[in-house]
Parts: C-alpha cells; structure tokens; sequence
C-alpha cells in the first residue's frame, strides 16, 4: 500500500474540505503579490508565518505555494500559483506523499479513533530527521505547520531550534491563528504574511466553485454567516448549519419563555451520539449571533436577518437585553464551548444552560 493509499484511508482533520485539494486559491491577491514579489527577489525568507481568523484560506495558501515551488524547483521561477495543474509534483503535493514536502499537524490515532491533542515535541524532532536528507527531485523542500497554536511548548522550542539554523533550500509555512500568543523569538525568524477575512463575493464564489448545485442566495448567506471564514461558510451549507440557525432562531422566537419542546428538540441534536461537527457549527451560529446582538445595541447597526421572521426576533431581543449583561453570557458561552469540547461534557445540558441564560437577559 502506498503512503497516498494509507492517507487517504484516514478521517482528514479538517473533515471534507482539506486544504491540501484546493485547486484554485480565491481572494488573497495582496498575500499573493507579498510572496511573489519575495520570490522573484532572490532574497526569499526561509520562514513565512501566516497568520488570519481560522478557516480564511492559510492552509490553502500553503499548499498552493507549495505546489508552486515543487514545481519550479526553484523560487524565482515561480509563477501565478493560484490555479493547480495536473502534473505529478502537483498530484504529489495534494496527496501529501510529496518526497520533499513535510506536513507537521495533529495525526490520527487509530487505537482511540481520535486526532491527538496536540503536536508533540517527537513531531517535530521526526520532521528535524526529515530535514538532514537531501531533496529526492533535487529543488527545494518544504514544511507545512498546520498549526504553531497546536503545538506544545517543548514541540514550539524544538521548531525554534530549526528555524534558527534552517536546512538549505527549505521553505517553511508556520500557519498561525493567534499570533498575539507566539513568542517573538518565532516572529522574528519569519516574514508574517496576514490573509484577511474573504469578502462576501470572493465566499460566495468559493462556495458555488466547491459544492455544486448551490445557488446563489444559499451561498450568499453562508458568506454572511461565516464572516469571511471559507471553511466556515463550506460547513455551513454542506453540514446542515441552516438547519441549525433555523431551528436556533424559532427557539430565540419564544424568548423570554420558549416553547420547551423546540427548544429540547434543539438540544437534543447534540446528545452522545451527534456529530461534533455539528455543535461546533451551533455554537458558532450562538456565539455570532449573540455577538451581533451586541455590535448592534452599541453601534446601532443592527445584523441582517437570514430567514423570514429573524428581524422581529432581533429587534425584541435587542430592546429588552441590557449591553452589559449580554456581553458577559456572550464571553461565558465562548469560554465554556471550549470547556465542553475539551472535558467531553454534557452537550444538550450546555446548549439548555445557554439559552436559560438569554431568557433571564430577555425577561
């Protein structure tokens, strides 16, 4: 069995949207121009953080750089690597069995059916072994960090130490969510290269190009929705993020006494046996929408209804819900997600908590 095959075999950490099968990179042009002016230099930095929101396109934009290089061989002769082709580097790449590509993230443990839980400090050693080989197709070689915020504090020094004596004609792509957390010794080897949130047309786009048969209006209001986030908006319509917002809003409709059977018939999505996917994607939908709910009471620009009776729930709960108060369950609900996703508790009674929590704000 080849290491393609073996790939292929396992859950992709980034569920049915890999980065690695982007063929076409939308929106980034300033990011793009960035590095390929560094290219065509001949003063290319051995290490470019990318840094954006998560689901923006930075892991993408990696991959499609890759290929680009892989393919040139060498950085001055890359051209415009926004659109794949069909040849074997590329093919190579997109399978992550490239000889001289090395892909450092969360690996899935057959044993427990889970990805790990972080990027152990081994990881990185094995990608330092990696490294003292020569390159298999004689250009350069590239690493792929997806991502640094993933990585304990002993696997973070260990990356340090590679970056502070690189290995010749390699090129590493740290991907970077929360760079405000990164120490500056790790900024300072690399060229930060920011990819900004995706404008609604550049989603809308992206989301037509990848799911077929979406029309337009869908794919406008997962762009909405997903604030600039391409995986986000793909999640939203292909894992039944409409539903959910739907079914969120009739809950939201009854407030400050919702109809207990929606509301249970809501919660009851994420019990044992639900898809994690799917209270990930709630508790986006509740966290932005809640958020939005506050941007609007404190700068009187109030959020766009998605569906037919959304702007009457909006306007009573924006009149009856004091800005303060609702700022603190906004913060609650973001930190608890986290807690609930971590500690594996109780997904229904959360989502039960936090609605009992916006009534009391309502009444």
């Amino acid at each position: 069995m080849s290491q393609a095959d073996q790939i292929e075999e396992l859950p992709d950490i980034d569920g049915d949207f890999p980065p690695r099968y982007t063929r076409a990179l939308i929106g980034h042009l300033a990011a793009v121009d960035s590095f390929s002016s560094a290219c065509q230099s001949g003063r290319m930095p051995h290490a470019w953080l990318l840094t954006g929101p998560k689901g923006v396109g930075k892991a993408s934009f990696a991959y499609m750089a890759t290929r680009g290089l892989m393919a040139a061989k060498t950085p001055e002769k890359i051209g415009d690597f926004r659109h794949a082709d069909d040849s074997e580097d590329q093919r190579l790449v997109e399978t992550e069995a490239h000889p001289d590509m090395y892909v450092l993230k969360r690996r899935f443990n057959p044993k427990t059916d889970k990805f790990t839980a972080d990027i152990p400090v081994d990881s990185v050693r094995q990608m330092k072994q990696f490294f003292t080989l020569s390159a298999s197709r004689g250009g350069w070689r590239v690493a792929i960090i997806d991502s640094i915020d993933e990585m304990n504090k002993s696997g973070v020094n260990g990356l340090l130490k590679l970056l502070e004596e690189p290995p010749e004609r390699t090129l590493f792509f740290v991907i970077c969510q929360h760079p405000g957390r990164l120490l500056d010794t790790i900024k300072s080897r690399c060229r930060t290269l920011s990819l900004n949130a995706l404008s609604t047309e550049d989603l809308v786009t992206l989301v037509q190009q990848r799911l077929q048969g979406v029309d337009r209006n869908t794919a406008a209001a997962a762009a909405y929705l997903a604030d600039g986030s391409a995986g986000r908006a793909l999640d939203l319509v292909d894992q039944g993020g409409f539903d959910l917002y739907r079914d969120m809003i009739e809950v939201f409709a009854g407030l400050p006494m919702p109809e207990i059977e929606k509301l249970h018939a809501l919660a009851s999505r994420f019990g044992a046996r639900a898809e994690p996917a799917s209270f990930d994607i709630f508790c986006y939908l509740f966290s932005n929408w809640l958020f939005r709910i506050i941007h609007g009471r404190a700068t009187g620009q109030h959020q766009q209804p998605v569906f037919e009776g959304e702007a009457e729930v909006i306007a009573h709960v924006s009149q009856q819900m004091a800005l303060e108060p609702a700022t603190r369950l906004w913060e609650k609900v973001n930190q608890q997600m986290r807690e609930v996703n971590a500690l594996n508790l109780d997904k229904k009674q959360a989502v039960l908590d936090w609605v009992d929590d916006l009534s009391e704000l309502v009444r």
